[in-house]
Formats: C-alpha cells, structure tokens, sequence
C-alpha cells in the first residue's frame, strides 16, 4: 500500500480514521485515495471468466495449471490469500483474465478520454505458491477488474510484470512512474501528443482500498465470502449482469459456502471434501482416494440430492447462498435447479473447444429434467446408489423401481424414491448422449409437446422404461453408445440386425405418456392408479384442446377467434356443468382421503 499510494501521507490519514462500507455479512473498512494503476491488477479469479474456467475434476480435458478460489487469510487480517502452484500459474491466469476482460467489456477509449472516474473496490491478495518460491503481496481490483485491464492496455503494462518485477522491486516501480512524470514536468500538458496524454490520464486510478473487515456478529462470515458477496452483489445484479450461466456460476460457489458452513443448530450439510467434489476443483486422483464415485451420473445424483432434497430445511440454506449474491428475498425453486445443473456441467464443459454449442442444449434438457418435483423427496437418509459403502447396487436400484412401479407409482402422478433416482441419472447421460436421447419441448414443432420432465416421468412409470434408464446408466458408464431395450430390457435391433439408437423421438413415442393397460391389475391401488392416469391425461388434452381453440385466428395473422367473438353461452355453460360435477367428484376424494389419514393418525 505504501507503494501504490499516489499520495502516501493521504493514505496514512485514511488508515487512521478508515471509512465503512456495508456489505452482506459484516462491514468492509476501506480507505479511498488514489493509486498508482501499475500497483493494481485484475481479480485472478474474476467472474466474468467463469464460463471458461477449467476444472480439475475434467482431467483429461485439462490444458492448463488449475488454481483454486482465493481464500481468507488465516491470520484473521483483511486479506485475501491463494495458493498456486508456480509464479507462472497466477501470471498466466492474470494474463488470461486481462485478455478476456478487454474482449469481453472493452473500456480502453472511455478511458483515454476521461481516465477512471468511479473508485475501483480494492483487495490485498497474498500469493502462496507451492513450489518454494517466494509469496507476493498484491492489490487486486474486487470491483472494476474491466476498468484496470483497460488501463494496463492503454499503458502497455502486462500483469505479470506488474506482479514479479516491479511488485518485488520499487526501483523499478518508481522508474516507471517517474519516467511519465518528467515527461509532464518538462514538456507541459500542451507539450503531449494526444497518446501521451490518453496515457497520462490513465496513470492512477482512484481506488476505494479494503482495509479491515468486522463481520456481523450473527453470520461469523468469512472474509472472502463477504468480497465474493460484494462482487455479486454489484454484477449479478445491474449494472452488468454477467449472463445468465455465469451468474448460475457464482452462484453454485455461494451455495456450496452455505450448504458447508454449519448452522447455529445444526452440522454442514455436506462436507468440505463434498464441496469440493461438486464444485469440481477435486481431480480424480483425489476422487478415488477420498472414496468418492468417479461416476459422473453419481455425482450428478449427490448434487441434485445436496441442493434440491431434503425439504424445507435444505431450500433455506441454498437460498441463503442465491441471497448472498443477488439479494432475493424468495429465489424460486428453479433458480435452485439451475444452479445445481450449472455444478453438474463444469467438468462436462472443461477442455470442450465449443463448448457453448455442445453444453448449451444439454443445460436446457437438465434444467427442465430435475425440476421434477419428486426430487424434493430425495433427503439425506434415503439410501442412494454408488455413495458409501452401504449403498445399494445398480441392480438393486432397477429392483426398487420395478416394485414401485407395480405398486402404481408413477401412474398416481408421483415416481417413487427409486424411480425418481433412475430418472435422475439416466437423464444426465440420455443429454449427454450424441444424439441427444432427451431433449427439449419443442412448442408448436409436432404433436409431442411434453416436457422432458413429463416424458421422463412416462417413462418411469412402466417395467420397460425402468429397464431402459438401467441400461442406459450401464451404458453411459461403459461409455457405450445408448440402445433401445424391449419389454425385457434386450436390446432392439433394425431390419439390418444392428441395435437401435435411443433417440428423443424413440423415447417420446415408447413412453407417450398414456396409462398402461390393465390386463395385470383390475383391482386395488395398481387398477385405482392406472385409472387415475387417464383422467391426467384427459385433464391434459382438455387443456391443450382448449389452447388448441383459442388459438384459432379470426382470419389468416388475425387474432384469437374467440378472443374477438366469443363462443355461444349456453354451450359453455353446458361444459362447465359437466367439468363442476367432475371437480366436486374429485375434491370428495380428496376430503376422504384426508379423513382416513386423520383418523390413522388419532389411533396411534
């Protein structure tokens, strides 16, 4: 700080008597002066970047040095601290980060006409590097990464100079600064080129310098956390969002915090290894020794779990993560959704040299996928597939589906545990899957509009479905290609003798989402279920019908039809009688219900 201080005695005064900033968790101490633009750097972990990050936990796909978030100093200063593994892995990812942010949010001539005008937030950052070489100190913008790269591209400076050689070195510093100010000295403003001056107005920025941090006495939050919050808080919401995957990005970071840290009555609901693990920073070396699944529709499974079940309790420690960085009151449940999904894809998109066009479909079928309600069932004690050494088998898996499914699980509107499992991890590999076996609704592109929630569902609901997700995991686990099963789950083949390809519109015409025939149950709750079925599915075509209708156009590009002229009121009076008597029927049923389940309870 003493180096990069435009103004030394300045800067001592601000320590003395430094102003607050509030943030959530706790209150920032800062001290806003002006700073040499060569002392600052941008964040080397810098938001704007997630969506290019690699993650150690794609090792094949890897192509360059991982490096970890930066974390809070253990020495309890106002200090943030990463640890890489040689000077060139930080200097790299500086160099990347500047390279990136100009492309990405080019301010250079802004600049060079006015200079910085708003206070960059600035961070010290302590450099640990793990091969021995000496650790550095540096001050990284938290806010205003974009304006301090433009900076250093007007004046030519790279990071990596800016961090070993004048960081470590004043002379050389104060050479430089010095160099420029000779220049205005002995030639006057007048005197400049429009280049020199374009250069000169970027000389020093002012900076708002983070200098302490009293956390709030409630959140005993981390000082990194607070920084993070502070970005997220600033970008995530206006003025620059950053996108909607990279804020899914930041997000799922904050999550995992919240879902690690323990409560004031309660343990962390996952562990630091799990966090880890989801967030994708853990190589697979690491995975197999931990003990952990390598499997990547396991994983996918534990996240979906981690951050989706488990209920109410679960819902307000993911949303105490989502609120830290966008200051929702209530995130909606899909928000949850795609945040996990975002964790799921990060190794998936690691190493891809398109990865937008291959991920971005895959994202959309996954997003839609596990907002199946059911998933809300999935809690910690529910005995999950491939985590632990107490769990179950693949087979033991399908088994536990099929049982379901003959108990009319499925048909009555809601997969059982096992069958919502199965959906879970077949799903993940039918995205994955080139062609993709899952896709999408496509409105208005063919008959079959569902959902891939619904079609899923469908498909769980019958033996021969959950034959096929377990041959599908076996598969997408073998890295086979997906086929088609039969009743029996063997494979189908073509008139050529070869085995068929699982396709969307091979899943979506085997599983139309009609109840199954009831030649094997006429009575009880399998025969009530499947019953239950088709009056969903007529409920449903009822709709679509009615949408059908009001879709009708007065003339060709004209408007609704019967938005313009209605329809004849006796005839619709007629429908609505006949669709009363049915709720009132159905609402009786749902009163019965309720009363067996209350006098079930008073008994006991």
């Amino acid at each position: 700080m003493a180096q990069a201080a435009v103004r030394p005695d300045d800067m001592r005064r601000k320590l003395a008597d430094p102003a607050e900033l509030r943030v959530q968790g706790g209150t920032l101490l800062i001290a806003e002066t002006r700073l040499w633009s060569a002392t600052v750097l941008p964040h080397p972990a810098n938001p704007r970047e997630y969506g290019y990050r690699q993650y150690a936990l794609a090792a094949s796909g890897t192509q360059r040095s991982m490096m970890t978030e930066p974390g809070s100093s253990p020495y309890g200063t106002a200090e943030l601290e990463i640890r890489v593994d040689t000077p060139n892995t930080i200097a790299q990812r500086l160099e990347d980060a500047k390279s990136r942010l100009i492309r990405d949010n080019p301010l250079a001539e802004d600049i060079a006409v006015e200079g910085v005008l708003q206070p960059l937030t600035v961070v010290p950052l302590i450099v640990v590097h793990g091969n021995g070489h000496p650790g550095c100190a540096l001050l990284i913008a938290a806010d205003g990464s974009s304006r301090i790269s433009a900076v250093h591209e007007l004046l030519g400076y790279a990071p990596s100079k800016v961090v070993y050689e004048w960081g470590s070195d004043g002379r050389r510093l104060r050479n430089e600064i010095g160099r420029w100010s000779r220049l205005v000295r002995s030639q006057g403003w007048q005197g400049l080129t429009e280049d020199e001056r374009r250069r000169v107005r970027a000389l020093s920025v002012p900076a708002r310098v983070v200098v302490g941090f009293r956390p709030n006495n409630r959140s005993g939050q981390a000082f990194h956390t607070a920084v993070r919050n502070f970005i997220g808080l600033t970008h995530i919401r206006p003025p620059r969002p950053y996108g909607a995957s990279v804020e899914n990005e930041a997000k799922a970071d904050a999550v995992l915090d919240s879902l690690a840290e323990p409560g004031s009555s309660e343990a962390p609901h996952i562990t630091e290894l799990e966090k880890r693990w989801f967030a994708g920073t853990i190589s697979q070396e690491e995975v197999e020794a931990a003990g952990l699944s390598g499997r990547p529709d396991v994983r996918a499974g534990e996240i979906v779990r981690s951050l989706l079940g488990g209920g109410f309790r679960t819902s307000q420690r993911v949303n105490e993560g989502i609120r830290s960085l966008t200051a929702k009151q209530r995130p909606r449940r899909e928000e949850r959704v795609d945040v996990a999904v975002e964790l799921i894809l990060r190794p998936v998109r690691t190493g891809l040299s398109d990865g937008a066009k291959f991920v971005r479909p895959r994202r959309a079928v996954l997003q839609r996928v596990y907002r199946l309600p059911e998933i809300e069932d999935l809690s910690a004690e529910v005995r999950m597939e491939g985590t632990g050494a107490d769990s179950r088998s693949p087979e033991e898996l399908r088994d536990a589906a099929l049982a379901e499914a003959d108990q009319g699980m499925g048909n009555n509107g809601r997969l059982g545990p096992a069958q919502t499992e199965l959906a879970v991890k077949a799903a993940y590999y039918m995205a994955m899957a080139s062609p993709m076996a899952l896709q999408r609704e496509v409105f208005g592109g063919g008959e079959d509009d569902r959902g891939a929630a619904s079609v899923l569902r469908a498909m769980l609901s019958r033996p021969r479905g959950i034959l096929q997700a377990y041959e599908v995991i076996r598969a997408g686990r073998a890295g086979e290609r997906l086929h088609e099963v039969d009743e029996n789950g063997k494979p189908l083949v073509t008139a050529e003798g070869r085995p068929r390809g699982l396709t969307d519109a091979l899943v979506r015409h085997a599983y139309s989402g009609g109840p199954a025939p009831l030649e094997t149950a006429r009575v009880g709750p399998k025969a009530a279920a499947m019953g239950w079925a088709c009056v969903r599915e007529s409920v449903e075509r009822l709709y679509r019908d009615v949408d059908g209708m009001a879709s009708v156009p007065l003339e060709e590009g004209g408007p609704s039809f019967v938005s313009e002229e209605g329809w004849d009121p006796s005839r619709v009076r007629e429908v609505r009688e006949t669709l009363d008597r049915v709720s009132r029927r159905v609402a009786d049923w749902a009163d019965r219900f309720e009363e067996r389940e209350r006098a079930v309870a008073a008994e006991q």
